[in-house]
């Protein structure tokens, strides 16, 4: 007797493993991409709000010009002044595979800040913020060469940061046998064009002059998402959507894959 057609997926354990882990893991990705995709369109289709107009536990886009409240930040790299700021330290690896680039080292500070439109300006609290900060400053330093102060002065209040301006002494010369590194900074200048997703809630003590209004930006549970992002409201959705697309094809090609095993095993 021919049992071929009783065969299932159960007398095939790897093959139901793939099926499995390509089903849950794209799924994650699809839902995991589909929300920047649908805050982009969200962002694209509703216009900004006026600052003047702000209500209060409701969820609000903003755009206008950055502006330092009660004092600013230094950049860690390039010591500017700033509101907020994301780093990186990247170091150059060799493997089988040939060299890449491995983060040793990441990490964000922030202020309190001002957004600024044509009508006021309300403060902005950019605790548990989403920074889709697009510009990027880096300082490129070759292994064991000396690094600018700033940089320096970095490495050493960092524990997990090590000097890279190290050289082995041969006697007759030194080696230089530090790794390259790339210092990356991104942030947002005051002055800048600021775009904020987020929930606005009234509070007495955010606006003293006048032009302020008693409202901070920040995160919310009325939100679906808080997003600052360092551009213009179509500069925002794109940096969002884009940030989204290759989660949802990833998604999208292992459910392709899933979905073209289970039919192939029936």
């Amino acid at each position: 007797m021919d049992n071929s057609s009783n065969m299932s997926l159960l007398d095939y354990p790897f093959v139901l493993t793939v099926l499995c882990v390509s089903s849950l893991v794209g799924a994650v990705m699809l839902w995991y991409g589909s929300k920047d995709i649908r805050t982009a369109y969200r962002i694209l289709t509703n216009d900004p709000n006026d600052v003047q107009s702000l209500g209060d536990r409701t969820p609000v886009e903003v755009e206008g010009a950055a502006k330092a409240e009660d004092g600013v930040l230094r950049s860690p790299f390039m010591d500017t002044e700033c509101v907020a700021y994301e780093y990186e330290v990247k170091e150059e690896r060799n493997s089988k595979n040939g060299r890449h680039w491995r983060t040793v080292d990441s990490g964000r500070n922030h202020v309190p800040f001002r957004v600024e439109d044509e009508t006021a300006s309300a403060l902005v609290d950019p605790r548990g913020a989403d920074f889709r900060f697009k510009s990027e400053r880096c300082i490129d330093v070759r292994g064991g060469n000396k690094p600018p102060e700033r940089v320096r002065e970095f490495i050493a209040a960092n524990d997990d940061v090590g000097c890279e301006d190290r050289t082995l002494d041969l006697k007759l010369f030194g080696l230089k046998t530090g790794k390259d590194r790339k210092y990356v900074e991104k942030r947002l200048d005051p002055g800048e064009s600021v775009h904020v997703l987020g929930e606005a809630r009234y509070d007495s003590t955010a606006g003293s002059e006048a032009g302020e209004v008693n409202t901070v930006i920040g995160h919310g549970e009325n939100a679906p998402r808080f997003l600052i992002s360092d551009a213009d409201e179509r500069g925002a959705a794109w940096r969002v959507g884009w940030g989204g697309l290759p989660y949802v094809l990833g998604g999208a090609v292992l459910l392709g894959i899933a979905g073209f095993m289970l039919v192939g095993s029936l």
